[in-house]
């Protein structure tokens, strides 16, 4: 795809059929908004050591066709992402900065993993296990502290509660033990057993579609609860805003985005509209901030200078109906190239040629989305 800037892009200067969407573009050349509302502080960031438990040649439990190492990895990446959403989201939750002990399959020592909590120096350590046991009939979600009476204990009995409400799985009680990341940990430390891989119960609720998703709900609550916010679910993907401009036929145009703006991944993310009235050429522009300002009679919902990419083309199955849709892939280059960075969100909007309306030109919402690593 052509991913150049708007006053490099030369196919906005096409004839014909595109009569309509360039008349409109000289207004959107002259308009401007001004500045994004900003957000809300919550306070200092709390710093927390993310432990997937076992790596590289310490597979942990394995049982059921689950390997332990790889079901903590997954929870905590999870976990991780959902901290860092939630820091990004000024409606609810906290501010938190997060690092893990292991990103990838690797072993690490159990006095390294403290090491790192210690030398940060993290607010707590929360390091994520799966069981195992000799006989299958052994079930149930556990999660330890080192001693009671403690803030880590606070910790573990918030994590405890937020599991057994996740998966329901045989209370086994929030207790204490010796194990040296709670014992060596010089912060509020807490280690869950969300269950079993090797009980057929509990590993048909690990191995579940959307366990990995409940389980790290489950730690955010639990953490969020601890520093006395009250349990919330960061928007951390995709959310529309603003209003579409029905057209005359009474398509509704929809934004949607498909995969992850991703500055490193190979997959660009995929910005669609759908119910785009057939064979219609359409714009998609973007911008760094949201908008409603009323706009061809419908609502322009960048609020910023906007961006122009390529034109685009509806197809559909016939002119005159609702089948028509919009796509433009951007690669993680494209973010690359104007120096974003990790957390920086973009509103995005499609225009485009929309006969059959006493104003010929549609409008769909926006769609909000967060440039990922």
């Amino acid at each position: 795809m052509d991913t150049s800037l708007p006053a490099r892009s030369s196919s906005l200067r096409r004839a014909g059929a595109l009569g309509a969407l360039l008349a409109s573009t000289a207004a959107l050349a002259h308009w401007t908004s001004g500045p994004a509302e900003g957000t809300t502080a919550r306070g200092a960031a709390i710093r927390v050591m993310v432990d997937p438990g076992h790596g590289g040649s310490d597979p942990g439990a394995i049982g059921n066709g689950l390997i332990e190492k790889e079901v903590n990895l997954a929870v905590a990446t999870r976990r991780v992402e959902l901290l860092e959403a939630d820091t990004l989201d000024p409606a609810g939750g906290g501010e938190w900065e997060v690092q893990m002990t292991r990103t990838t399959d690797v072993f690490v020592s159990l006095t390294g993993r403290t090491n790192l909590a210690n030398a940060w120096p993290a607010d707590a350590f929360v390091s994520i296990h799966h069981n195992a046991f000799s006989s299958s009939a052994a079930n149930g979600t556990e999660t330890f502290s080192f001693a009671e009476g403690t803030s880590g204990a606070d910790l573990r009995d918030d994590m405890q509660d937020e599991q057994l409400a996740a998966f329901g799985l045989t209370e086994r009680g929030a207790k204490t033990a010796n194990f040296a990341v709670l014992r060596e940990s010089n912060m509020p430390a807490a280690l869950s057993e969300a269950g079993f891989l090797t009980s057929p119960v509990d590993s048909a609720v690990i191995g579940a579609p959307g366990f990995v998703e409940d389980s790290a709900r489950a730690h955010l609550f639990a953490l969020q609860r601890w520093q006395g916010f009250a349990p919330y679910v960061p928007t951390d993907g995709p959310m529309n805003y603003c209003t579409a401009k029905v057209s005359g036929l009474g398509c509704v145009p929809e934004m949607e985005a498909i995969g992850s703006a991703s500055l490193t991944s190979p997959t660009p993310i995929r910005l669609a509209c759908r119910n785009v009235v057939s064979q219609q050429f359409g714009l998609m522009i973007w911008g760094v901030a949201p908008g409603a300002t009323p706009f061809f009679g419908g609502t322009l919902c960048i609020g910023s200078a906007p961006v122009r990419m390529p034109i685009t083309f509806s197809n559909g199955f016939a002119p005159g109906d609702c089948s028509g849709r919009l796509e433009t892939d951007v690669p993680g280059s494209y973010w690359q190239t104007l120096n974003f960075q990790p957390g920086d969100e973009i509103y995005a909007q499609y225009w485009f040629r929309a006969p059959f309306s006493t104003l010929a030109v549609g409008l769909s919402d926006g769609v909000r989305f967060t440039i990922a690593p």
